[in-house]
């Protein structure tokens, strides 16, 4: 085994885990190299006496070692010496605190016992004081309740007594005090002498009760009360003790109140429902107006006697109203119910309808203080007579009907030094009287709305006939941005002042089935429309017309519509006048203004009528019936068009082309096509908007253009000079279709854009381009047709090029063997063949005809 060498073991550092040295390092900071966790004795050798020169001053550094190694001896057994001694004073004070708490133990120990002992002899003493307690707070019970009990006998033998009197006044504060008496005996039902009381008032209650209606029914109305009491000392006294009575009845409780209202409103209102009432002589509904008139008299006959002999929390004229509105009602739908909706006098119903609303506005502004109600309408007088909401009357009543509520608010008040606890019970009857009453607003009106329907009918005539009046006389309004036919404006405009009646009246079930009929207004409208197109229009549009519609009169409008126009079928070689082509833009700017006028209208509809109906409000199916008219005129507009060129066409393939000699100006049915664009599309611009503009000469282009190029492969025998003239007419119409965009008259003072968009221009020259390429292959050279048609077309078939052999005229053994040498017989149809059954238009043309023009024009501004 090898042995260590003790000179090394001597260099060897002690190892301590890392966590000590941490601790350490974080405990006893230092700089010293001698402390450091990573030092290395013989790396400090080395480093301090690097060579043998200075081995010269190891002595010195030993002993300064050596003089450190004393002095932290020295800290050491300083610093253990002193801990030895704090060691044994921990351990006497530690002695001493456990003695010290021992003690304290026992104090408390001893005060605890004294403290039960305490309590002991406390409770001993108030033993005796809880029982003698007791006993007097059961005495003092005993003694209130008899005091109570002497007080409720005596009071019920006062009550009978005054009952018997017929004291209203006395009466009326002894049932109070009797109630609020028997009110401390609820735990002593079972006692003999409280049942005895009980029943004894329970009889008192009851002989009362029988004694103040007896007195009212004596009394009767009280508009005749003067008959019955001629002298007025007599009728005020009548009237006080009635106001007395009327004290009992509150101390007699809520039923007994609630019935007498209910008598005394049915003995007031006796005459009423023998005027009024079943088989009475002003119960048509043509009088419905004097009902109203009747009660505002009454109230103004008898309003001074209610103040005096009813409580204010009673609102006994209101209580008085909501019966006559009750028995008003009843009246009304018995009226209405018994006739069928022909049978209903439609402007009696309205007038009754408008007079309920304004009565029941003013008694709610009137006996409600309902501010809400207190609009911008007429209001009635005391004598049911109607006064002008800008008249000096109205304005009196409003400032005078605000003050009311003022003071009325100010005397409900608690003010200081007052009975708050009699004001409370005021305020807490008169709220009682609210809650238990309903709100005026309606209780007439309502009735109304299921016999409305002869008021919708009535309605549905009055558009039906204007519609028809306006298209009868088929004015045009060019008053607006376009021009467009004043039918339209007039039937938005009876729709307005519609909306306006029918919200008046109602914004509920009956408002919806007006909107209804709006909708059917423009339907018929749409179909009035679409008879003013032409003939040939019927393909295109009657089934758009039978998919928006469902009524059974479509049939009859489409049979209706084939009949119309200037363009049927014995007018198709004149095809469009000026005249027609006129009506057409106006229908399309009708159809437009129509389209952008409908989502104010159905705004309006939605704020104005009831919030259930709000979601049902839906007018875009009319809206997308306009579109469809207007797309189904442009149409029409753009056959037209086509048509009256048709002849220029039709002479293209009847010229002489085989002996054509010369090249010279262009023909005259280029001549004839000029004349006619240029006399009708700028009528065209000046009619419609931009954007119904652009969708016209886009149409038009892509259908008319296509038809040239089929007119030009029915020619036959067409020699190369002929080609170059038909190159020549060609380039004429291509620099004519370019201009579709700008045209204009000369007269013409149009201001809109003169720009040619590009996408116009690069599809009409790759149209004509189609041509020129048709009519190159026709000039070329026979000898040299194989090899240009190769080039020019490419994916051309056998079919294409027998159809420009055709055209130069080839025999059919000539044609077989070129079909030979292009070596592509059997191929499918080519294009040129296939030109017929060409799309009229491509899709970024389709997409553009649904971007309509929007003339702003709101419904609610009108």
């Amino acid at each position: 085994m090898k042995k260590q060498n003790p000179a090394a073991s001597a260099f060897a550092p002690a190892r301590l885990s890392s966590d000590v040295e941490n601790e350490l390092t974080k405990t006893f900071p230092s700089e010293d190299v001698l402390d450091r966790p990573e030092f290395d004795a013989r790396d400090f050798i080395n480093r301090n006496f690097p060579d043998e020169p200075s081995l010269s001053d190891i002595s010195p550094f030993a002993n300064q070692l050596r003089i450190g190694m004393k002095e932290l001896d020295d800290q050491l057994s300083k610093a253990s010496q002193a801990q030895r001694l704090a060691a044994h004073q921990a351990t006497v004070d530690l002695k001493d605190a456990k003695v010290a708490v021992t003690h304290l133990l026992d104090k408390i120990q001893d005060i605890h016992g004294k403290a039960h002992q305490s309590e002991v002899m406390v409770q001993d003493i108030c033993r005796d004081i809880k029982q003698l307690d007791h006993a007097k707070q059961h005495l003092q019970a005993t003694l209130t309740t008899l005091k109570r009990l002497h007080a409720l006998v005596q009071a019920v033998d006062q009550l009978e007594l005054k009952a018997s009197q017929r004291s209203y006044t006395e009466t009326a504060t002894l049932l109070q005090s009797v109630n609020e008496l028997f009110a401390h005996f609820d735990a002593y039902t079972n006692v003999h002498k409280i049942v005895e009381l009980h029943s004894t008032v329970r009889g008192l209650q009851e002989e009362l009760k029988a004694q103040v209606f007896a007195d009212f029914s004596s009394v009767g109305s009280f508009e005749s009360i003067e008959d019955t009491f001629p002298s007025k000392t007599a009728m005020q006294a009548v009237l006080n003790n009635l106001s007395a009575a009327c004290a009992v009845v509150d101390a007699l409780g809520k039923p007994t109140r609630t019935k007498l209202v209910h008598v005394f409103c049915q003995d007031q209102l006796s005459s009423y429902e023998k005027l009024y009432g079943d088989g009475g002589e002003l119960a048509a509904l043509e009088q419905a107006e004097k009902r109203f008139s009747w009660f505002y008299q009454l109230l103004r006959a008898i309003g001074p006697r209610l103040e005096v002999v009813f409580p204010k929390p009673w609102q006994i004229e209101r209580r008085l109203c909501i019966f006559f509105c009750e028995i008003t009602r009843n009246h009304l739908l018995n009226q209405l119910g018994n006739e069928t909706p022909d049978e209903i006098n439609v402007m009696a119903l309205l007038k009754a309808l408008q007079r309920s609303l304004l009565f029941e506005k003013d008694a709610a502004a009137r006996f409600e203080g309902n501010a809400s109600v207190d609009g911008g309408d007429d209001e009635i007088d005391e004598t049911g007579e109607i006064i002008s909401r800008d008249s000096a009357e109205a304005i009196k009543r409003k400032y005078r009907r605000k003050k009311l509520q003022a003071d009325e608010k100010g005397h409900h008040d608690v003010k200081p030094g007052s009975n708050a606890l009699n004001q409370d019970k005021q305020q807490s009857d008169s709220l009682d009287c609210d809650q238990d009453l309903p709100t005026i607003v309606g209780f007439i009106s309502r009735s109304f709305d299921p016999f409305m329907t002869a008021y919708v009918q009535l309605e549905r005539k009055n558009m039906a006939q204007m519609i028809t009046d306006g298209i009868a006389s088929e004015i045009v309004d060019r008053n607006g941005q376009l021009p467009v036919f004043s039918s339209s404006v007039g039937m938005f405009a009876y729709i307005r002042n519609s909306v306006q009646r029918c919200t008046v009246l109602t914004n509920g079930q009956t408002f919806f089935n007006l909107q209804n009929e709006f909708k059917r207004c423009f339907q018929l409208y749409s179909q009035r429309m679409s008879q003013k197109l032409p003939a040939y229009s019927n393909s295109i549009h009657s089934t758009n017309l039978a998919a928006e519609n469902n009524s059974s009169s479509n049939s009859s409008v489409a049979t209706s519509s084939s009949h119309n126009g200037s363009l049927g079928s014995s007018s198709s070689k004149n095809g469009l006048s000026v005249e027609k082509l006129e009506e057409l833009c106006f229908v399309i700017n009708t159809a437009q203004y129509c389209a952008e006028t409908l989502p104010s209208l159905e705004d309006v509809i939605r704020q104005k009528i009831d919030p259930a109906f709000s979601k049902a409000i839906d007018l875009s199916a009319e809206i997308d019936i306009f579109h469809d008219v207007a797309a189904a005129s442009m149409k029409c507009v753009v056959a037209g068009v086509e048509r009256l060129l048709d002849d220029s066409l039709q002479a293209i393939p009847k010229l002489n082309w085989q002996s054509w000699e010369t090249v010279g100006d262009e023909n005259s049915y280029v001549v004839q096509i000029g004349q006619q664009v240029r006399l009708l599309v700028p009528i065209i611009r000046q009619m419609l908007a931009q954007v119904y503009f652009v969708n016209f000469y886009d149409k038009f282009t892509a259908s008319f253009i296509p038809k040239i190029l089929q007119a030009i492969m029915k020619c036959r025998k067409v020699n190369q000079v002929a080609t170059q003239q038909l190159l020549l007419d060609v380039c004429a119409l291509k620099s004519l279709f370019l201009q579709l965009p700008v045209l204009v008259t000369d007269s013409s003072s149009f201001s809109g854009s003169t720009d040619v968009p590009a996408r116009f221009t690069k599809f009409v020259t790759q149209e004509f381009g189609k041509i020129e390429a048709v009519l190159k292959l026709i000039g070329t050279p026979n000898e040299m047709l194989i090899e240009s048609f190769k080039i020019m077309w490419p994916d051309g078939s056998p079919e294409d090029l027998q159809a420009i052999m055709n055209i130069k005229g080839f025999r059919k053994q000539d044609q077989s063997s070129y079909l030979e040498i292009l070596g592509k017989q059997g191929r499918s149809l080519g294009k040129i063949a296939n030109m017929e059954k060409m799309n009229d238009m491509t899709e970024s043309l389709k997409k553009n005809m649904q971007h309509f023009a929007k003339v702003p024009f709101p419904f609610h501004n009108q």
